[in-house]
């Protein structure tokens, strides 16, 4: 039976995942927040709530979208397994047949999969960034075409950061002619009737929540002794700032890695689609299609995460432990400050979490693990 709360609805088995999700806001762990769960193109749990700013004032509704930076990550691959699907991109294929540019100083035989699997060695620029030169496409996406691999291509996984969404969109320019966050527009959203944004429309931007950092965000990497040449790399050339990251020229940018803005119950969508595209009506890729992009192309320790990971073939994080529920099969991505998505194949469902409130994690938030955990009790 379907309950409506004051933060939306809910299957009355997951009345625990409400409490909490309640609990969170009033405790202020959470300041605004909305986590979603659908299975087959119904919700089981889809709720907002809270305040989109840090005085309290204007009021998170389930239509506010919010900044979930890496969680993107998992939108674009989306985009991929499209091009994937009508074979205008093949993984085996070297980056440099769609981007000839790519293939200069040594990089000509890198292959696509070695690229979207954090394998490359372009983790970082070797340039100097500014969080300003974010908002300059070009410069961006040549100064990788032109450098050097940080290593050999295929024996060290390094996480692009922030790198792979350039890389990832201008071979989705190359191949459609038109930037990866207009491909999204047309292939996905719009059809799909929901709400995901790179490159967000000025006249959007009223609805976006802003993002507030929380002490332990701010200290995250302050302490140097833990701070190499991947992290400074990957993560601080440039660095995050939460008051660039809620300027006007950051959301209206297209910045695939960093800047995706939607909530929970869009994204919990996407991933429901996208599972079971066999189910959905208006399905965006085939079954055969997406059991090879979710399998595990590499794993072991990634030297910018310092942790073990799993990559599949077109950038999707498997596995997860904790974040991603119970199953070893689920699939998606986390984002900065502590959102994610993912799909659940054993289980059917698609799933996120998305808030303002910015913690210091990257791979385990405790709010979004709460709420998971929730989750699987009560199916």
């Amino acid at each position: 039976m379907e309950i409506t709360s004051e933060y939306g609805i809910y299957d009355q088995r997951f009345e625990k995942v409400f409490n909490k999700f309640k609990e969170n806001l009033s405790s202020s762990i959470d300041i605004g927040a909305s986590f979603a769960v659908y299975l087959n193109g119904k919700p089981l749990v889809d709720l907002a709530g809270g305040f989109k700013n840090k005085e309290k004032t204007k009021i998170w509704t389930p239509e506010t979208t919010v900044c979930v930076h890496s969680t993107g990550k998992g939108v674009v691959a989306m985009c991929v397994a499209i091009l994937i699907e009508r074979g205008k991109l093949n993984l085996d294929e070297k980056v440099s047949k769609y981007w000839p540019e790519f293939g200069s100083n040594g990089k000509e035989n890198i292959l696509v999969r070695t690229l979207l699997s954090h394998q490359a060695g372009l983790y970082a620029w070797k340039e100097k960034m500014t969080e300003e030169d974010f908002f300059n496409w070009d410069y961006c996406t040549e100064l990788l075409a032109a450098q050097a691999s940080l290593h050999k291509p295929g024996t060290e996984i390094c996480y692009h950061a922030k790198s792979i969404g350039f890389m990832t969109g201008e071979l989705i320019k190359r191949i459609t002619g038109h930037s990866v966050g207009r491909f999204l527009k047309d292939e996905l959203i719009e059809p799909l009737k929901l709400s995901c944004t790179i490159g967000t429309p000025k006249e959007q931007h009223n609805n976006i929540a802003e993002v507030i950092s929380s002490a332990n965000l701010n200290a995250a990497f302050n302490d140097r002794n833990k701070i190499d040449s991947y992290t400074m790399g990957a993560f601080l050339n440039p660095g995050n700032r939460t008051r660039t990251a809620n300027t006007e020229e950051f959301r209206s940018a297209e910045i695939p890695a960093l800047n995706c803005h939607s909530n929970s119950s869009s994204l919990a969508q996407l991933y429901d689609n996208f599972i079971n595209c066999d189910i959905h009506p208006n399905s965006f890729i085939k079954k055969d299609t997406i059991s090879s992009l979710i399998q595990k192309e590499i794993s072991g320790i990634d030297n910018v995460m310092k942790s073990p990971m799993q990559w599949s073939p077109i950038g999707f994080m498997i596995g997860g432990g904790k974040s991603f529920g119970k199953s070893g099969k689920a699939f998606g991505h986390t984002g900065w400050g502590g959102s994610l998505a993912f799909a659940d194949p054993q289980n059917k469902i698609g799933v996120a979490y998305s808030m303002n409130l910015l913690a210091g994690s990257m791979l385990g938030d405790s709010r979004a693990i709460d709420l998971i955990a929730a989750t699987y009790e009560s199916i």
